[in-house]
């Protein structure tokens, strides 16, 4: 059986809503899902505002809202500690919004799973899955791949710019890499890797640009910008945003084709 197609032990969080304490009655409103053996830890909250509003009619909306996008920053954030994060959940929410005592699970693919655990716990989301279409979840499904292809504990992360620009330049590569010399390739020199949206993140990719025409002045470099997909011809921001990486020279995979591109990585990394 492929690595990948084996059971993983997996731990699962409802998410309560408890708009009263002493009644103590609640409606779940979200699942987290966490794989220690491949560093995933992923989210999903309801969209279905209506049930909510049937459940609390006082229930405060813009906050609801704002859960799956405030919690998939804090996941970003904690990345390189999730067993301490999880445990200060546990610990801390216990008001509005608290975290059931963890399940117990086998899974296939926690991360392609978590909608299924949604379903069957919360209910189906009116919008259905989430698109892969910010940088946070770029970035978790990049992170994803590079675990899974045995990489990311030879990575090089969070890169500070500054090692090229100038003190106090607050910015810092996703992760970066030094392939294997091997005789008659032109290799060795640095690899950065970036996640964003071409939709959202046109700044950004210009500071992608503008960083690595700066490193290449130090030194021979190639950056890859994991994004969420071609842009469509009727998507300007898209469009803007692969134009400007493109004539940086910076090279675009999708993140569709991130467990190949982990995989290619792995190959340069492994004799």
């Amino acid at each position: 059986m492929a690595e990948e197609e084996k059971l993983k032990e997996c731990s699962v969080f409802l998410v309560h809503y408890v708009p009263d304490a002493v009644r103590g009655e609640y409606l779940n409103i979200g699942v987290f899902l966490y794989s220690p053996q491949e560093n995933y830890l992923g989210c999903l909250f309801t969209d279905d505002f209506r049930r909510v509003k049937r459940f609390h009619p006082q229930a405060d909306m813009d906050f609801l809202r704002e859960l799956q996008q405030d919690f998939e920053q804090q996941i970003e954030e904690h990345s390189e500690a999730l067993p301490s994060y999880l445990n200060w959940m546990e610990e801390s929410f216990s008001n509005l919004v608290q975290i059931s005592p963890a399940r117990t699970c086998l899974l296939r693919d926690p991360a392609a799973d978590l909608q299924a655990l949604f379903d069957r716990y919360v209910g189906a989301r009116i919008e259905g899955p989430l698109p892969v279409d910010t940088r946070v979840r770029i970035k978790q499904r990049l992170r994803l791949s590079l675990v899974r292809a045995g990489v990311w504990e030879r990575l090089e992360r969070n890169i500070p710019g500054a090692r090229w620009t100038q003190p106090g330049d607050p910015f810092a590569f996703d992760f970066g890499y030094r392939p294997l010399e091997v005789a008659g390739k032109p290799n060795g020199h640095i690899k950065l890797i970036h996640a964003l949206s071409l939709q959202r993140d046109a700044e950004l990719a210009k500071v992608l640009v503008y960083t690595m025409d700066h490193v290449r002045r130090r030194e021979p470099a190639e950056l890859t910008a994991v994004v969420e997909g071609p842009a469509g011809p009727d998507d300007p921001a898209a469009v803007l945003s692969q134009n400007i990486l493109q004539e940086g020279g910076i090279n675009i995979r999708p993140v569709s084709l991130a467990d190949e591109y982990a995989r290619s990585i792995h190959q340069e990394l492994v004799v």
